[in-house]
């Protein structure tokens, strides 16, 4: 069995689903704070139960957690929250304490804010956190790490890069930003020239790369599920402007105070060991707009 955490999430809900579709329903737990109809559930009330809960509630056959639960940042301005970031470490620390009997592998779904600032990012990039977010999460992936080892399990850590498609509305993101100026007939706002580089990578590839790490048999250090597609901020809008066949158009913001920062990926070692193909860009964008508008 395969206990899944942070369901209700962009990220976890849509792994949830493709579980059930591959597995199905009998073979995943969620462990929720929110009730489901989709599978067998367990509340975890903030993470507040004893270390016997899952024996008790006689989930005891569970081999793999997919540890995809996580406070995460609606905003850049969410990052440095002191209690919630804390939450991370607290929350982390009663999954690995609580007892599972047959625990074969965990699998800990971490995040690219690891990693201090460099041109082209890969695994071997320098970690250096510039967030209490980013220290969360690498604190957290530190603690799995030493308790795979402690306790003979299988513990891999995947560094989920920029995620896009349906499902990220509830997020302060460029993309559905950009998509409801769209849906709005408003103009999208620039801020800089928009020549910035950016890469995205689908929420159907994040999900096929997780369940491809279910069938890993060694650690293979931590991997990055990112996307090798890159495209500027600029192109971004007029792409989706395209793909809307909307009349909008974009006002350039300028400021001093703006740096260009490209976000470039070297994702090779994704597609050696868990997702050769990625999803096209442009039908990405397509999905997701259609997506919004028909929640209008």
């Amino acid at each position: 069995m395969i206990l899944v955490t942070g369901t209700s999430g962009f990220i976890g809900s849509a792994l949830l689903d493709k579980l059930i579709s591959r597995f199905g329903r009998d073979y995943i737990i969620a462990m929720t704070s929110i009730p489901t109809e989709k599978c067998h559930y367990l509340f975890h009330n903030d993470y507040n139960f004893d270390n016997d809960y899952i024996v008790k509630s006689g989930y005891e056959e569970i081999k793999i957690i997919i540890h995809a639960g996580a406070y995460t940042p609606k905003n850049a301005n969410q990052a440095n929250d002191v209690l919630k970031c804390t939450s991370n470490i607290l929350n982390t620390n009663t999954i690995l304490k609580t007892n599972f009997p047959n625990l074969e592998k965990i699998i800990f779904l971490s995040t690219l804010d690891v990693y201090d600032i460099c041109d082209v990012l890969t695994e071997e990039s320098p970690v250096g956190p510039v967030s209490l977010y980013g220290e969360s999460k690498l604190y957290c992936e530190k603690m799995i790490s030493a308790f795979a080892y402690q306790n003979e399990v299988l513990g891999q850590i995947l560094r989920i890069g920029h995620v896009y498609g349906p499902g990220e509305e509830r997020y302060q993101k460029v993309i559905p930003m950009m998509i409801r100026k769209l849906l709005n007939n408003e103009s999208i706002q620039i801020f800089g020239s928009g020549d910035d580089i950016r890469s995205f990578i689908y929420i159907n590839d994040v999900t096929e790369a997780i369940l491809s790490s279910l069938d890993l048999e060694f650690y293979h250090g931590p991997i990055n599920i990112v996307s090798e597609n890159k495209i500027s901020i600029k192109d971004l809008a007029l792409s989706l402007i395209k793909n809307a066949e909307s009349n909008s158009t974009i006002e350039f913001h300028q400021s001093e105070n703006l740096k260009r920062r490209d976000l470039v990926f070297d994702n090779s070692k994704m597609k050696k060991y868990l997702l050769q193909n990625e999803v096209d860009l442009d039908f990405g964008l397509k999905t997701e707009f259609n997506y919004m508008k028909n929640l209008m």
